[in-house]
């Protein structure tokens, strides 16, 4: 097929655009002109953000240019038709959406300071900012990990020989188990449960802490679902100077 065959779209299967809808990139044909119009461009049943013609080489006689694509981030996902006219010529494309799910959540470090086994309570506002619904789960878990567990695991394995019938991924391992401060359990209330792409919600939290957590040690994890993370640290006090 001919440079200008190719330029003209005649024959040629559309450009295809394929990723999340706020970046969306692919390379065409450019036609050979003398002064570049804008370009225009239109998408069917999706809100354009932003569209740039990069020219970037060329190849067989006919320039390459990268078009880059920004549609509205709760655009949902599915295919697109659509085109852009470069130089007085139409080049039809499709548009593939992918789902992102993606959650913004404020605050999205907590703090507490809690005994072995208690519970802690905290709000937080979820905003999906992704282009699929999000659901809050109503349970979930994660760990925590001392914070200073992972250092102190390699300098007990490292630092000395391992005592008789040991061997140095053996304390490594005991070691890194010690800095485990156990479980998680997280109860989550929201209205809406169900978060629409563009909206926001107000969520209860009731962390539930593990008796693993010891005294005097400090511990760090996060509450993870698909699109959202929660940076949890967690300070739990020291026994001494308590009265009996």
């Amino acid at each position: 097929m001919s440079p200008r065959a190719r330029a003209d779209g005649r024959g040629a299967a559309p450009v295809a655009f394929r990723g999340p809808p706020h970046r969306l990139s692919s390379l065409v044909p450019l036609p050979e002109i003398d002064t570049p119009a804008e370009p225009k461009v239109l998408v069917e049943g999706a809100e354009i953000r932003g569209f740039s013609v990069r020219p970037l080489t060329r190849e067989g006689g006919a320039g390459v240019g990268k078009l880059t694509l920004r549609l509205a981030r709760a655009t949902s996902p599915g295919t697109y038709p659509g085109s852009v006219e470069l130089g007085g010529r139409k080049h039809p494309f499709v548009v593939e959406v992918e789902p992102q799910p993606k959650i913004e959540v404020s605050p999205s470090h907590l703090t507490f300071e809690v005994e072995p086994g208690a519970e802690a309570s905290a709000e937080v506002t979820l905003h999906n900012v992704g282009n699929v619904p999000f659901e809050v789960p109503a349970a979930s878990s994660f760990c925590v990990f001392d914070g200073g567990g992972v250092d102190r695991a390699f300098w007990v394995a490292l630092g000395a020989e391992p005592p008789s019938g040991k061997e140095r991924i053996d304390l490594l391992l005991d070691t890194l188990a010690e800095a485990h401060g156990g479980l998680v359990e997280v109860r989550a209330r929201a209205k809406p449960r169900t978060i629409a792409p563009g909206e926001p919600s107000e969520v209860q939290l009731t962390l539930s802490f593990s008796d693993r957590i010891r005294p005097g040690h400090g511990y760090v994890g996060s509450w993870d679902a698909e699109g959202l993370r929660v940076r949890v640290r967690v300070s739990v006090p020291s026994t001494k100077g308590r009265r009996g």
